[in-house]
Formats: structure tokens, C-alpha cells, sequence
């Protein structure tokens, strides 16, 4: 097999044209010399754009987006085994998670580059260790959590003939070039040209290891792999994938998510023929009950949800607020961890689902959850309200305590919060205040939480 020396892959890297000719071109004639088929999932990407949350670990339906991603791998009979490539903080992470989903196809986590390209080379590096390295490879990004079996078989069939290819779709909106400065637009490219790039990204192993090793040596920097290829003069393929293959990237793009994964969009399947493109998610309005041919406007779909709890103060305890141990010689007294703050915005969210309230679904009579973490209670019974067809649009919460100061522990608790419930910390909002000495908590006999919800028919 015949490849670009490395100086050749500079000149494509600096703007010479890539035109495969006999050098770039033999590799078509060959087939690589195993069918296993093996996938990178790249997942160690910093969540720039996630206003604070980590999307790999985000929560849709109450299991983080990266354990859906990995699931279509996991299943798929295509799939030998698979490495999952993460940041150095989220090993552990997902270590866990790993436990948690029973994943018997993955080879084991690998920690990621500086750049995309980086992280996906050390993936790629575990499987070229093997005696038998496999035939082909497919780079998915973790965050995408919708690719479908039925993609991943398309994506193989399509590698063949030139042994690399991409998921695509076709832009459905018209483009156009504008100078960087003066915003100007330079040039409108014919759409039916376009096409919009997802993975997986497919590729015969060796001939993108080879392609990655000139890209080095070049000091390529590209986007994507199906780049790399590109640069090193290998002929790429796009295949038609689906609309529904999104990419998390922003909030708004893990509302899209969750919003799929609660049945309001359809998943489109990858064909031959049109792809159905996912009309608005939203349902209709629920109308406010009144008299036949009221001229009433109909009420948005929304609901607010009170929240309160009490809990008191004894030693030997663990003061755990919003998730969150705070130091303190006394501790809240409970069946649970008896997190006052949690519990109060769990009853705020029942509340506006109108799903009754915390006992109702955690009985204190239940020794089987004796010591169960409040945490553990909200992400479930919110998995529940998700269920029902609602979405948080905001919280606000309130510790009432004379002591300790709470102050520096609300930016950890408003994290941790937004964390499990799956949004930008923006949407939590958590305040604490004293009674001046006055009642149960200024004798800091107890603590109160409230809270106030927001929910939204999705």
C-alpha cells in the first residue's frame, strides 16, 4: 500500500489541491486483512459551550448522554470491542458508569489529547498494539447519542469501495462565505453541494493510523478525521445518515436531546429514500377548562411547583445541603440524609408535575431506603417527571439557617443541583438566609428548606 510521503501531506496541509492519483489510488485494489471492525468513541472534549456542565455526563431520561452512545455500540453486532476516550478528570467517572451499564465490549477508557485529533490517535493507538490489528475502525463522538444500528451498517457498506467515509446529511439551509472582519458575504456555494458532517467517520484501520502518523508529521491541525484522510490524498465518501444524529454541543442542544428521548420527536432512519425531518417538538397549548365557545386566550403549558421541608439539628450527623457535605458539629436527623434543601425542591417539583409529594414515593416506614442519599431521590423521581412529558425551566431555592454560613458552599450546591437534574447552572438558583436569632433555626434546633419550580409541557 502506497501513501503521501510526509512532505507531500504538507503540501496538501498548505493548500495544494488533494487529487488521488496512482500513489493515493492503489490502496483500492486491496482489502484490508481482517473484517473486525472496532470503534473509537471520543469523549474527552472540555464542554466549552455547556455553560458549565460536563454534556458526557449530562443527564437525558436519567442516564447520562454517553451511556446511550455507548449502548448502540455495545449492542451492535458490528462491533468487536470498542475504547472510550476521556478527559483525565472523568476516568473515574466513567469507570463508574461502565460498572453501572454492564459494558462487556469495551476494551477500556483511554485518556485524551490536547485536541480531537490527539485524543482520537491514543484510541486508535490501543487497538494498533494488537497482533491483529483490525480491518476497519469507526470514530463516533460521544456525544452523539442518537446514532442508530442501521447508520453504523451503512457506514461500513460505504467505506468500502475507498475505504473511508462519513455520516452526513444534506444542508437544508442556504450558506454563505463572509469575510471574517468585515462580515461581508464573499460567496453563496450551490447548497445542493453541501452536506453536513457527523460521525461515525469510517475508515479502513490501517489507512487512517497512516494518515494520522503523516498528519503529524506535517503538523496538520483538522477538525476531523475524515480531514486527516483528506490531507494525506485518500478519496473520502459521504453517506446520508440522519437529521436526528445531533451533536450535543449547547443547553439548547441537550433540551433537543431529552426532548427525543421522551418520544416527542420520532428518530428518522438512515435509507436509501427521504429522511423525515422532526417537526416542532412542542405539543399544543393545554387549554384552560371554561365554557363551550369561550373566547378565552389558551394558558401556556406551564406549572409552579412549592417545596418545604424541616429537618433538625442533632450531633454524630452529616450536614448535607443540596448534595453537598458541609462542615459543622451538627448534622440533619432523617430516615434519609435528610438533605433539607433537596428534599424541599423535590417537593417543588412533584409539586408542579402534580405528582404528590417526597413521602408519597419515599415512605420514612420504608427500611429499605434507610440512609438512601437525597440525590439519589431527585435524579429518579425527576427521571419520573421527564417521563410525564415535563421539563424544569428553573428552580429557586432557599436554606433558612442561622448557622453555619452557607455562602461559600451555594456556587458547589448550585453545580451539583444543576448536575443532576441535567441543566445549565443558570436555571438553579439557591439562596440561604437567617431568622436574626429568632424560631427553631435561629436556636438552631433545625434547618428549613424551600423552594419554587418551574416546569414546562415538552
Amino acid at each position: 500500500m502506497e501513501y503521501l510521503q510526509p512532505e507531500q501531506a504538507a503540501e496538501v496541509a498548505t493548500g495544494a489541491t488533494a487529487v488521488p492519483g496512482p500513489a493515493a489510488a492503489s490502496y483500492l485494489a486491496n482489502s484490508p486483512g481482517s473484517e473486525k471492525v472496532v470503534a473509537v468513541i471520543v469523549a474527552a472534549g472540555r464542554s466549552t459551550r455547556m455553560a458549565g456542565l460536563d454534556k458526557q455526563f449530562a443527564l437525558a431520561g436519567g442516564r447520562p448522554l454517553l451511556a446511550y452512545t455507548a449502548a448502540v455500540f455495545e449492542k451492535s453486532p458490528l462491533i468487536s470491542e470498542y475504547v472510550i476516550v476521556l478527559s483525565a478528570e472523568n476516568l473515574a467517572r466513567g469507570r463508574e458508569l461502565a460498572q453501572a451499564e454492564g459494558w462487556t465490549k469495551l476494551r477500556g477508557f483511554i485518556e485524551g489529547g490536547a485536541r480531537r485529533q490527539d485524543s482520537v490517535w491514543h484510541g486508535l493507538r490501543a487497538f494498533e498494539e494488537d497482533p491483529e490489528a483490525p480491518g476497519w475502525v469507526m470514530i463516533h463522538d460521544g456525544a452523539r447519542p442518537f446514532v442508530t444500528e442501521q447508520i453504523l451498517s451503512d457506514g461500513l457498506e460505504a467505506a468500502r469501495p475507498t475505504g473511508a467515509c462519513v455520516a452526513a446529511v444534506p444542508v437544508k439551509d442556504t450558506i454563505k462565505r463572509v469575510d471574517r472582519d468585515s462580515l461581508l458575504v464573499e460567496e453563496t456555494p450551490p447548497r445542493e453541494l453541501l452536506w453536513a458532517i457527523q460521525t461515525p467517520q469510517v475508515f479502513r484501520f490501517d489507512l487512517i493510523c497512516q494518515a494520522h502518523r503523516q498528519g503529524q508529521a506535517s503538523g496538520a491541525d483538522v477538525t476531523d478525521d475524515a480531514m486527516m484522510a483528506e490531507l494525506a490524498g485518500h478519496p473520502v465518501k459521504v453517506f446520508r445518515a440522519a437529521y436526528t444524529n445531533i451533536k450535543v454541543t449547547t443547553p439548547d442542544d441537550l433540551d433537543q436531546a431529552r426532548l427525543i428521548l421522551a418520544g416527542e420527536t420520532a428518530l428518522a432512519h438512515a435509507g436509501t429514500g427521504p429522511l423525515p425531518i422532526a417537526e416542532s417538538t412542542t405539543r399544543e397549548p393545554e387549554a384552560m377548562p371554561g365554557p363551550a365557545n369561550s373566547h378565552l386566550a389558551p394558558l401556556p403549558a406551564l406549572r409552579i411547583g412549592q417545596g418545604f421541608d424541616v429537618h433538625r439539628l442533632v450531633p454524630g450527623r452529616p450536614l448535607i445541603l443540596g448534595g453537598v457535605t458541609i462542615p459543622f458539629d451538627l448534622g440533619l436527623d432523617g430516615h434519609s440524609d435528610a438533605d433539607v434543601l433537596t428534599h424541599a425542591i423535590i417537593n417543588a417539583l412533584l409539586g408542579a408535575a402534580g405528582m404528590g409529594d417526597i413521602g408519597r414515593h419515599y415512605p420514612p416506614s420504608d427500611p429499605t431506603i434507610k440512609g438512601i442519599s437525597s440525590l439519589q431521590m431527585l435524579t429518579e423521581l425527576y427521571t419520573k417527571i421527564q417521563t410525564e412529558g415535563w421539563q424544569l425551566v428553573n428552580l429557586d431555592a432557599t436554606v433558612v439557617a442561622q448557622q453555619p454560613k452557607l455562602a461559600p458552599h451555594i456556587a458547589e450546591i448550585r453545580r451539583t443541583l444543576a448536575g443532576v437534574l441535567g441543566v445549565e447552572e443558570s436555571r438553579v438558583n439557591v439562596k440561604a438566609t437567617t431568622t436574626e436569632k429568632l424560631g427553631f433555626a435561629g436556636r438552631l434546633e433545625g434547618l428549613e428548606g424551600q423552594a419554587v419550580a418551574l416546569l414546562t409541557r415538552v
